[in-house]
């Protein structure tokens, strides 16, 4: 295979991890994080990961889904509130590979228990939900079931269970939340405020940008710019149709790398205005916010390459204040990325150096030291991303915000 085949594999990979829906493919760079993600789909079982005041697995099912997960909570006697972690698409096992760890830390330190599992098909759990018909609606039963199970535990407060989420997982909370009346509070960080599709859309017309205009085209890609800014803040049909198409027109002028990538259609009025759930990829989670009146926190960075972070902050407040809720708060971090890390070009590029750089910090030079690393093989080793280069102020906002948190 030619380097031209492999690179192309490689952004096909990568894509496959990102965003929802059974149509949804996604993209990105870098030969490490590539393999990276080919390794991950092979674990079989959790990274050792450093002990907090107490450390409880957990068993639980979920119709076909058997769930594995580890229920940590702070010094001190319950019941506790709890926090259950909520996965992006892709694979992940209960800490992400490591890179929870630091949020954990915060959270058992501001008084919370967190509660989060192997999603199926990584670590201990069984089955797949990724690129299915219905990963959403799969995910968010799992979420259902995993409160019940946190309502019956003896050192869990039934009352005080709420949910942390990134990315995909700021589709599969509000589903959840129009279920159940058992979420005390929301923590939503990467998320946007358009349908699967449109996210879908965005990052790749992103990544088509990113991998370079012809300079005759700058005045062009200033200008249209500046129109993506100004149409960010749709709410009707029409101003939505033409925020697409300006999405459209910067495809237009972007690299051509990104041709082999189909780009989700503008969604036929009827189906927007009606906001069926049942379709994943026209479904807007948004909707279900406007009805919210328990707190939410919502952290998005405005470097973010997987979707319209700047339009999510946008219109989760809106929504929010819509819904007269009174306790909320939402975010846009300067200079930060997907995955809350710092950021100069929002490029997937740029993620992929930086996962890189996270392993290599920690002498992680090759991929069987990464696989043995991961594997859990070295006892006592720590996870390869208990290092990610987290923006301060997002740790510690969320921290802020969970201690001042309404009893």
């Amino acid at each position: 295979m030619d380097k031209k085949a492999v690179r192309h594999l490689e952004r096909k990979m990568i894509m496959n991890t990102q965003l929802i829906g059974y149509k949804i493919k996604a993209f990105g760079a870098g030969k490490l994080a590539f393999l990276f993600l080919v390794i991950v789909l092979l674990l079989p079982a959790c990274a050792r990961q450093p002990q907090p005041a107490s450390v409880e697995e957990i068993t639980f099912q979920s119709g076909e889904f058997k769930l594995v997960g580890e229920l940590r909570t702070p010094a001190g006697t319950g019941p506790f509130p709890v926090i259950l972690f909520v996965h992006g698409s892709g694979p992940a096992d209960r800490t992400e590979f490591g890179a929870y760890l630091p949020i954990m830390e915060r959270m058992l330190g501001a008084g919370y228990a967190v509660f989060s599992w192997d999603k199926p098909g990584t670590g201990q759990s069984t089955g797949q939900v990724d690129n299915t018909p219905r990963v959403i609606h799969q995910r968010a039963q799992i979420v259902l079931d995993a409160i019940e199970v946190m309502k019956k535990h003896p050192v869990i407060d039934p009352g005080r269970i709420g949910l942390w989420g990134i990315s995909q997982g700021g589709y599969v909370m509000p589903l959840a939340l129009s279920q159940t009346k058992n979420i005390a509070f929301m923590i939503c960080v990467s998320c946007t405020g358009t349908a699967g599709d449109d996210q879908m859309a965005y990052q790749i017309i992103s990544q088509a940008i990113c991998d370079g205009v012809p300079p005759e085209k700058d005045a062009q890609l200033k200008t249209l710019l500046s129109e993506l800014d100004a149409t960010r803040t749709f709410e009707t049909y029409e101003e939505y149709v033409h925020y697409r198409e300006v999405l459209s027109a910067l495809q237009e002028i972007g690299s051509d790398t990104t041709s082999g990538f189909r780009v989700p259609g503008v969604i036929p009025e009827q189906a927007w205005q009606a906001n069926d759930p049942e379709i994943e990829g026209w479904w807007n989670p948004v909707k279900v916010i406007e009805q919210v009146r328990l707190p939410v926190l919502v952290i998005n960075g405005d470097r973010d390459p997987n979707g319209d972070a700047i339009q999510g902050a946008f219109a989760w407040r809106k929504a929010l204040e819509r819904a007269g809720n009174p306790n909320f708060r939402v975010e846009l971090l300067p200079g930060v990325g997907h995955i809350m890390e710092k950021s100069q070009t929002g490029c997937l590029e740029e993620q992929a150096q930086t996962f890189e750089q996270v392993l290599r910090d920690q002498g992680i030079e090759s991929i069987m030291e990464f696989q043995t690393v991961t594997s859990g093989k070295e006892p006592g080793k720590q996870p390869p991303f208990s290092q990610w280069p987290y923006d301060p102020a997002f740790l510690d906002i969320l921290e802020q915000w969970l201690k001042e948190m309404p009893k």
